[in-house]
């Protein structure tokens, strides 16, 4: 357990394993990775009920004495990775200012994901309950989309399909890796989910992770913790300040180029069980945004760069009647007509941190 401890949380030390969790730099994606390799170690699942009433680490310690936690113990085992194919044509509800809508691309991505969970775990998603009854909501931690090309290069009338595949790592995060193909053009779109139950009915700023209690899931398992899920976990607890994708390099900054503050529509922001819709939050990046440059320059930015890169990673929600601070903290001119954008979103009513977002958009040819 300790060498778990060692690994995972490497600036801690045995003084700290009585400490309890929220006076120490832990986060919610720490104590699931933490969960699935001691729940690996054990060969079986641990109750929510047992895990949420663990305080510190060494609960946790004395819970895998107590169980016989050895080393030798796994429970990674060879299984099948869901796959969900879906064919249509690009017509005007899948497009946007005479380019694909990442809203909409969004969305139907994030429906795949969860209709091959809700598969994977054989229930629907209105039954996908914890093991003390609370309804489990998938949050979507981060979401990468990568295209060969911008989004105004998907054309009114192509055909197109989503190939979607998806893994686990233990039973508290879901990867679904899924291309859109249409014509020449495609899009890689990586993305990873947690579940949460909501603390108190209503409030959508005291979410709590939590898993299902099925305890045989066909869903293909890691063996390790992905690297897309750790760089997240890295960036979120300020230990990784520079990320590299491709041959796209990116800084994490906090810097203050521009803020704009935005007030949410709940007719359009919203999902069905009144959150912040994890699909709306480019959106209200772009819209806030494009506040900024159409104040720059005669340029109508919404109609001539498009996005060809987005890496989106989620930290928290907010209440319909809360408001957002948009923070741009930096752009970059590339070559190729390309501008490199990082920015962030703020709940205005706490400070917190809801979302750091990396992007690359391209000036559209005509």
């Amino acid at each position: 357990m300790k060498t778990i401890v060692q690994k995972l949380l490497p600036t801690l030390t045995e003084e700290n394993y009585a400490d309890e969790f929220r006076n120490l730099n832990i986060d919610s994606i720490d104590l699931v990775s933490l969960r699935v390799e001691v729940e690996n170690r054990l060969g079986k699942m641990i109750p929510n009920k047992e895990w949420l009433a663990f305080s510190n680490l060494q609960d946790i310690l004395n819970y895998s004495d107590g169980e016989g936690f050895t080393t030798a113990k796994t429970s990674v085992r060879t299984s099948t990775e869901p796959i969900n194919v879906k064919h249509n044509f690009i017509n005007m509800p899948q497009l946007c200012l005479e380019g694909l809508s990442e809203n909409w691309l969004f969305k139907e991505a994030g429906s795949l994901h969860w209709d091959l969970l809700c598969e994977g775990l054989g229930t629907s998603s209105s039954e996908l309950k914890d093991d003390v009854g609370n309804r489990l909501y998938a949050t979507f931690v981060r979401i990468r989309i990568d295209g060969n090309g911008n989004l105004s290069d998907f054309k009114e009338n192509n055909p197109f399909e989503f190939k979607a595949e998806l893994s686990r790592f233990g039973m508290g995060m879901f990867f679904s890796d899924t291309n859109f193909q249409s014509v020449d053009n495609n899009i890689k779109i990586d993305m990873m989910t947690s579940f949460s139950v909501r603390k108190s009915t209503g409030d959508n700023k005291s979410l709590a992770k939590s898993q299902p209690t099925i305890e045989d899931c066909e869903i293909k398992q890691h063996s390790q913790f992905p690297v897309f899920g750790n760089e997240y976990r890295l960036i979120k607890k300020n230990e990784l300040k520079t990320f590299f994708y491709k041959d796209y390099i990116f800084h994490v900054s906090d810097e203050q180029l521009y803020t704009f503050e935005y007030s949410l529509n709940p007719y359009y922001d919203l999902n069905g069980v009144g959150l912040l819709y994890f699909a709306s939050y480019p959106i209200i990046n772009d819209f806030c945004e494009l506040q900024f440059f159409n104040s720059q320059e005669q340029l109508k930015w919404e109609e001539n760069y498009f996005t060809l890169f987005r890496d989106v990673m989620y930290y928290a929600n907010c209440d319909s009647r809360d408001k957002i601070i948009y923070v741009l903290n930096s752009v970059e001119n590339l070559s190729e007509n390309r501008v490199k954008l990082c920015s962030t979103l703020i709940r205005k009513s706490d400070g917190m941190m809801m979302a750091r977002i990396f992007t690359i958009k391209q000036r559209r040819t005509f």
